[in-house]
């Protein structure tokens, strides 16, 4: 199954085809206009013009819509039918067989192929190449050309060879496409496993240090207690103030690496935690916003995100308020943190990747991984705002 990345990136890919087809079919319309200017039999310039300003309106209103609205495949088929209906008008009223609009037949099965299945394109070329003979054969010319029937039989070949062609090409795009999906999907989950990893190897260090470093240093101090009790020295009491200093420190790095508050508390509990520890260490103004009371798998990843963005605010931001929103939407979450800070250009991201800087990358893989999507909003002297949303 597509993660929510792979599904938007086929969404906007095929969105980019229907535009592109969209821009195609004016040139078209174009030639065919140009074409008329030419000698052929039997014309009937006024119907011919009528069905042209009729098809040239539809293609701009189509061209309008693909961009102002999202295109499904049901009105892409449909779009393919109408191309199929107005060129064969086009046709019969410019000559049949001999018409130079025939030409525009080939454009249907190469703009099918990279939008649509390999059935769908090699249906689309057998009804293109049966529309083109039914057309020729019907109309008055092929009976007063010579040689017509083999003019027709010559034409259609053609465009049986161009539909055969572009249904194989189309085969070989779904097959790459399916390709890559597999890559990523065997990727993601290989991020999936090594973050698992990460995060188990994380947890035994905490443990670790909490239930050997942490409690060695905390009988150390005892100990400096009870020996500053027998004999009171300056030396005893900045040792036990270095202890402490260094506990603290312990504890807040144990906190780090395993937040223990997640498991005892839940995710509101451990996001009002972190930001508040994190406004007050960077001296930063702190809206919560965190409407969010059903535990979901994705905790430890949200907590994760949440405690780098901060950090990042903290460091970089240059920021007086930062704002902390966690949305349960029922269908995929939702966590935002904004500052008010320097913001940065966008183009930076990949310069700050290039120099070993990848928290941001890091967090953006782990999400992806998850089968969610992360937006970054920034401009200069305008602040930062993150989105991530993962599926509940």
């Amino acid at each position: 199954m597509p993660t929510t990345v792979q599904a938007e990136s086929l969404r906007e890919a095929r969105v980019e085809a229907e535009r592109v087809v969209a821009g195609l079919r004016l040139p078209a319309i174009a030639l065919i206009a140009l074409s008329e200017g030419l000698p052929h039999p039997n014309d009937e310039k006024q119907a011919f013009y009528v069905a042209l300003v009729a098809y040239s309106a539809w293609s701009l209103g189509i061209l309008a819509w693909v961009h102002l609205r999202p295109v499904g495949e049901r009105l892409a088929l449909a779009a393919t039918g109408v191309d199929i209906a107005a060129i064969t008008v086009l046709a019969v009223l410019s000559g049949g067989a001999f018409s130079h609009a025939r030409l525009a037949f080939f454009l249907i099965p190469v703009a099918v192929a990279f939008r649509f299945r390999p059935s769908i394109t090699a249906a689309a070329a057998v009804v293109t190449t049966a529309a083109y003979v039914i057309q020729a054969v019907a109309h008055p010319a092929a009976r007063s050309q010579p040689q017509a029937a083999r003019f027709i039989a010559t034409q259609a070949g053609f465009l049986a060879w161009v539909g055969l062609g572009c249904a194989l090409l189309s085969l070989l795009l779904a097959r790459r496409t399916e390709l890559v999906s597999r890559l990523a999907a065997e990727r993601s989950q290989l991020l999936a496993d090594a973050l698992e990893a990460e995060q188990r190897e994380r947890r035994a260090l905490a443990e670790a240090l909490h239930d050997h470093a942490l409690q060695n240093l905390l009988s150390a101090r005892h100990e400096l207690e009870e020996a500053g009790e027998v004999s009171a020295h300056p030396a005893l009491d900045r040792a036990d103030t270095a202890l402490v200093e260094t506990v603290g420190q312990l504890r807040e790095t144990v906190s780090e690496l395993h937040p223990y508050v997640l498991e005892e508390a839940g995710l509101k509990a451990a996001l009002r935690s972190v930001a508040q520890q994190a406004a007050t260490r960077g001296g930063l103004a702190l809206q919560l916003d965190l409407r969010y009371d059903t535990p979901h798998a994705r905790e430890a990843l949200l907590f994760s995100a949440a405690r780098e963005l901060l950090t990042n605010v903290i460091r970089h931001a240059a920021a007086d308020r930062v704002t902390v929103r966690l949305v349960d939407a029922g269908d995929q979450l939702e966590l935002t943190v904004e500052d008010d800070g320097r913001g940065f250009p966008p183009e930076r991201l990949a310069q700050q990747l290039a120099n070993g800087h990848v928290g941001l990358a890091s967090q953006r893989f782990r999400v992806e991984a998850a089968g969610g999507s992360m937006w970054i909003a920034s401009a200069p002297g305008k602040g930062t705002r993150v989105a991530i949303r993962l599926p509940a």
